[in-house]
């Protein structure tokens, strides 16, 4: 099906051929210094700094017994997080429990140790708030768990109702006057 603009086709239909044939010439055509532009484009990209903090994350080996051997510990592998993907990974484990949505992820760190977290969420008029605090901290301390490796409880996560969305006006039903 061919779209229309509404207004009778006024060009010749030698002259619609021509047009199509430019078309697909251009659209083909190299751009010239297009790959100076991209490169200019990605080294401002690059150029940007985003903030990050590296979180110790632990990784025990399931085979090897943690300890201390000639002054080296071994038994867990051991690297560093980036906060930002910590927080990425709690704000989709909360943006699943229903009823809420995630407005601000905070961590509390003591040097690059992950201490636990401060989560405020939106909630949906009506939503049981102690349940949904509730698994929210659950759910951002077993995110915390997997991604850093360390043993998180939902007592090292803090909850806060920033606000709670009111049902839509439209729908809202009225009574007769």
């Amino acid at each position: 099906m061919e779209m229309t603009s509404g207004q009778p086709d006024s060009t010749p239909p030698q002259t619609d051929s021509t047009l199509r044939r430019a078309a697909s010439v251009l659209r083909d055509a190299p751009v010239h210094g297009w790959v100076d532009i991209s490169a200019a484009a990605l080294s401002r990209v690059r150029a940007v700094g985003v903030r990050t903090w590296p979180l110790d994350a632990r990784y025990p080996d399931e085979g090897v017994v943690e300890g201390v051997v000639e002054g080296v510990d071994v038994g867990a592998d051991t690297l560093r997080v980036s906060d930002v993907v910590v927080r990425i990974a709690v704000r989709s484990a909360v943006a699943e429990v229903a009823g809420t949505e995630p407005s601000d992820i905070s961590l509390y760190t003591e040097g690059h140790r992950c201490t636990g977290g401060l989560v405020t969420v939106i909630a949906a008029y009506g939503t049981d708030l102690q349940e949904a605090g509730d698994l929210v901290a659950s759910r951002a301390a077993a995110a915390l768990t997997d991604v850093l490796g360390l043993p998180y409880s939902a007592d090292d996560i803090g909850v806060v109702i920033a606000e709670i969305d009111a049902p839509d006006q439209a729908t809202a039903s009225t009574s007769p006057s």
